[in-house]
């Protein structure tokens, strides 16, 4: 069967389908040195659907997605829209078209108002070539009315919430004229307020008869919003289905190629010694007489609504915020911790929940971003020289552990997907021998299959002896690793669950003071040793 093609299909049925058909790529190719980045990948969207496009890190998504609006050329192949075929020279021969880009990074001028971002390069003019800012700001005001932004157009860009910044650019595609809007991870870093809201404008979007392609890791969202979905793998197109047809576990299985056993892994009972790190009365911003202590082998988990002091704890943990007051003991002793590189000395490490930005140099090495915390034990004494072949050595060897997809250590990281990334980020934290290790949303953008190595990679370095903090929005994920959780309710430690107490409803319960919080393990956080008997089961 060609790929692209639905089988069974009659040839009355494929004329309908064709008629309804506003883009289509016919067996499209785009090699890159040394890497085919789409092999003879045929796909069709529908007028007016949403249509879910999904796959791991390096599947070929963004690079379909790319070529579909003129960012990058294709080798081979050939690009129809409305049945005639296109070839895109510039991204603006796309959109002159009605193809958009809302990317995953956000990308205004954050200088300039919603309004001047969301009327660019299409501003009503005098005849003198004068712009008419009321004109302006009051085209842009009926377009952002369209997707519910909900802020006065004439604010700067810089001054808007995330969501909102969204919003701007989809009012920018629209006021194009856009016809197919392609949204690529469009809730990273939402509330789960704003990915409802956001929800809403696709739902509008798909009503007013704008094709939206949406790329999504989060596949509760493909399920909950598309028409048809798409899967892609090595470059490849596997299988275009109806999203009624397929489930969550089904997707799974074409995004990785295989089937994938229990989602979080076996984890051995943290140890009764004494604690690796207590925290007593922390206050600091909106955190407020925050107490626990963190075992060998223990899994925390701190969980809360976004904006509830979760990461302001870690942060300050690891000296990168100030705390108010509060004390901190790290292996039965007081410290006090003004930097993160006195965090470093001290056994702790974080990988933040902003790992480009945070987490690491992405136009550095591989090799130098997983070496720099320890470059001194690479160093020629008194030369101030890097012996790279020990450094690059040493690294491979971390990576080729930690399933890290890379021909060399020399690769800059950018150039990683970002669940390679991340793996790459754990291999720096482990030279370090850190024994307290903070994740702040470890799978953020990551795809399903590098999620499972990322959760054994957390329970692997907790039956090695580590302490471990974890913070996630995804709440299966804070149920499916923790021993302990932590719940977070506007900068303070409303109550703790522990073994069949971690459930979704009591997590919640607690975030939002119901009564579903009630028995089944909340207490008060703070402390008494786990209990250390033999296994405790994955994914409760």
């Amino acid at each position: 069967m060609r790929n692209g093609a639905q089988e069974g299909q009659t040839s009355a049925s494929r004329s309908k389908d064709a008629a309804a058909t506003i883009l289509e790529g016919r067996s499209l190719s785009k090699v890159f040195p040394g890497v085919i980045a789409l092999d003879d990948v045929s796909i069709a969207f529908k007028a007016g659907e949403v249509h879910g496009l999904v796959g791991e890190n390096g599947a070929g998504k963004s690079t379909l997605l790319k070529v579909l609006s003129g960012i990058y050329g294709h080798d081979r192949g050939e690009i129809l829209f409305e049945g005639q075929p296109r070839r895109f020279s510039v991204p603006a021969d796309a959109v002159k078209l009605g193809i958009d880009v809302i990317p995953q990074e956000l990308s205004l001028a954050l200088g300039l108002s919603a309004a001047e971002n969301i009327m660019m390069g299409i501003q009503p003019a005098s005849r003198t070539g004068r712009v008419q800012w009321r004109s302006v700001n009051r085209q842009a005001r009926a377009v952002a009315e369209t997707v519910r932004l909900d802020a006065d157009v004439r604010r700067k860009a810089e001054t808007l919430s995330p969501a909102q910044q969204r919003l701007v650019m989809i009012a920018r595609a629209l006021a194009r004229k856009a016809r197919v809007l392609i949204m690529d991870e469009p809730t990273v870093a939402l509330t789960e307020t704003e990915v409802e809201a956001l929800k809403a404008v696709v739902r509008d979007l798909k009503r007013s008869g704008v094709t939206v392609i949406y790329v999504s890791h989060r596949l509760d969202e493909i399920l909950e919003l598309t028409d048809r979905v798409t899967v892609m793998k090595d470059g490849k197109w596997v299988g275009t289905h109806p999203t009624s047809a397929v489930d969550k576990a089904m997707l799974v299985e074409q995004i990785v190629g295989r089937r994938l056993g229990e989602q979080f892994p076996e984890r051995t009972a943290p140890r009764a010694d004494a604690p690796l790190l207590r925290v007593r009365d922390l206050c600091g911003g909106r955190v407020r007489d925050v107490s626990f202590d963190l075992y060998p082998g223990e899994i925390l988990g701190l969980a809360g609504l976004v904006g509830s002091g979760r990461t302001e704890i870690v942060r300050m943990l690891f000296g990168a915020d100030s705390k108010e007051s509060g004390e901190i003991e790290i292996a039965g002793q007081k410290r006090r911790i003004s930097n993160p590189r006195q965090a470093i000395e001290m056994g702790l490490a974080l990988l933040p929940e902003d790992r480009r930005g945070q987490g690491a140099v992405v136009d550095m090495s591989i090799a130098a971003n997983v070496t720099l915390p320890v470059i001194r034990k690479f160093a020629v004494r008194g030369l101030g020289l890097v012996r790279e072949k020990h450094e690059r050595r040493t690294v491979m060897d971390r990576i080729k552990r930690l399933n890290v997809s890379t021909p060399t250590a020399t690769r800059a990281l950018k150039l990683l997907s970002g669940g390679n990334q991340q793996k790459a980020l754990i291999a720096k934290w482990e030279l370090t021998e850190a024994k307290v290790l903070i994740f702040d949303e470890p799978t953020a953008g990551v795809d399903v299959g590098a999620k499972q190595e990322i959760f054994a990679l957390i329970a692997r370095l907790a039956r090695e002896g580590a302490g471990i903090i974890v913070i996630s929005s995804e709440l299966e994920e804070v149920v499916g690793l923790s021993h302990r959780v932590l719940v977070m309710r506007e900068g303070r430690c409303v109550g703790e669950l522990r073994d069949e107490g971690i459930s979704d409803a009591a997590i919640l319960g607690l975030c939002y003071e119901t009564s579903e919080a009630g028995g089944g393990g909340a207490g008060q956080a703070g402390g008494q040793a786990p209990e250390a008997s033999g296994k405790v089961a994955a994914g409760r």
